[in-house]
């Protein structure tokens, strides 16, 4: 087989596995953006408080659902081997882990929300934030089940599946802040709160809707009868999704605190540069979540070629899912600086807000490229069951770098909001050249006999 006929299948493969997912994807970042605009009716302040509380949430949420993220590696690993009935015990420690994850971060959230304050927005923004993170902390335990099921399927390749999962829960969000933000169709108008239970009961339908499709589906009733015939003694898997998981979590951790951090100084300038940034990073989350489908992609071609022990298909399966990163970013990148004007009408028509907001899409075209290529090496790395060096990658990209470059240029220079959008530039760039050389090194170091 030619290296050219290699890619060529190798990209087919990637793109019959990333559009799902980046469907999918997109369709829970959406949910945010849909809670954002859907609030927006309410003012510029709503719309701020619902973007903080939602940051907030998903930078320690992350940590949850990053452990679980090792799920699809280790379930793409036993495909490659030709072993799928592995993938059964993963799934069951799995599930032991996500029990654990539901309660601690259950718990974790309602400190948060108790101690909002302590973020030093405005006594409004604040208010407003708990009262939204106290009714979506209930929807908690389906959003870590949701993922761990999805992560099931995915690793097997069977990414279509919670891709319609999850655009049916995308209709249902949207059309329950219609009625529960406003009050409509006979309920009272229960305003930033309904957006937070229309979302909480959307992640219920996902996790019923998937996990009961799951529990019906053949193929996995098969796999359970080739799990009980070659394991004669139930083996744990907690102990190599913690290995795998908690370092993937970390780094995703790192990495949405950095820009959290972005969000709260922002709301230090004041509530419409808070407003501007929610806009902002709202659109460029839209893209960030599109990569990370293929992103998610690379770590199920990767981890298949890992578990097959073959160098030469990980060699294809990284330089794919890099090439289709740089290509979709440099796109989107166009995008921005082409209808940076006009993007930001979608959410406000706050002439302060949409002026500052289309300044930072700016910024934002500039860091597209980095944004695709870090979280593509990070996912490209997963697959290989390499998260440690990636982890410390990280954390000096996002706490080293772009943080303390955001402050100085914001504070410091006097360069206000832009300034610490320039700091994600800087730190994103960083990261992207470091994990893109840790992976080169590790395709030379790796030695699948020692395996």
């Amino acid at each position: 087989m030619t290296r050219f006929y290699k890619y060529k299948v190798s990209m087919k493969a990637a793109f019959r596995l990333a559009l799902p997912i980046i469907a999918g994807q997109l369709g829970l970042v959406l949910m945010g953006f849909f809670d954002t605009v859907q609030v927006g009716g309410l003012g510029a302040t709503y719309m701020g408080a619902c973007g903080v509380a939602n940051s907030v949430y998903f930078l320690f949420m992350l940590l949850g659902m990053g452990v679980l993220y090792s799920v699809s590696p280790l379930v793409s690993e036993a495909f490659g081997e030709h072993h799928g009935w592995k993938s059964i015990g993963v799934l069951r420690s799995g599930f032991f882990v996500s029990i654990a994850i539901s309660i601690i971060f259950y718990f974790v959230m309602m400190v948060v929300g108790h101690n909002f304050f302590m973020l030093r927005e405005t006594e409004t923004i604040t208010g407003l934030a708990q009262r939204f993170l106290r009714v979506l902390n209930y929807s908690t335990p389906a959003l870590i089940f949701f993922t761990l099921a999805k992560q099931f399927m995915d690793g097997q390749g069977r990414t279509k599946v919670s891709m319609v999962v999850m655009l049916i829960g995308l209709v249902c969000n949207v059309t329950l802040n219609a009625i529960l933000i406003y009050g409509r169709l006979g309920f009272r108008a229960y305003g930033i709160e309904g957006a937070a239970m229309a979302t909480g009961i959307s992640r219920v339908l996902m996790c019923l809707m998937l996990c009961g499709y799951i529990i019906l589906d053949a193929k996995t009733h098969l796999l359970f009868a080739e799990y009980k015939t070659f394991v004669k003694e139930h083996k744990s898997y907690v102990s190599q999704i913690l290995r795998i998981g908690i370092p993937s979590g970390l780094m995703m951790f790192f990495e949405i605190a950095a820009f959290s951090a972005g969000q709260i100084m922002s709301g230090w300038l004041g509530e419409s540069s808070l407003a501007s940034f929610q806009v902002a990073i709202n659109l460029a989350s839209i893209t960030f979540m599109m990569v990370s489908g293929v992103a998610a992609a690379g770590t199920i071609m990767t981890g298949y070629a890992y578990g097959k022990k073959n160098k030469e298909e990980l060699l294809v399966a990284g330089n794919t899912v890099y090439l289709i990163a740089v290509c979709s970013q440099l796109l989107f990148a166009l995008v921005f600086l082409i209808f940076h004007n006009q993007l930001p009408e979608i959410y406000t028509s706050d002439a302060v807000v949409i002026s500052t907001a289309s300044s930072l899409l700016l910024l934002a075209a500039l860091f597209q490229l980095s944004d695709g290529l870090q979280v593509v090496g990070s996912g490209i790395l997963r697959g290989m069951q390499d998260v440690k060096v990636p982890s410390i990658i990280a954390f000096a990209s996002y706490w080293l770098v772009m943080v303390p470059c955001g402050y100085l240029l914001a504070f410091h220079f006097k360069m206000g909001i832009y300034g610490i959008w320039v700091g994600f530039v800087v730190g994103l760039s960083t990261a992207s050249l470091l994990l893109y050389m840790r992976f080169r090194a590790k395709l030379k170091t790796i030695e699948f006999t020692d395996l």
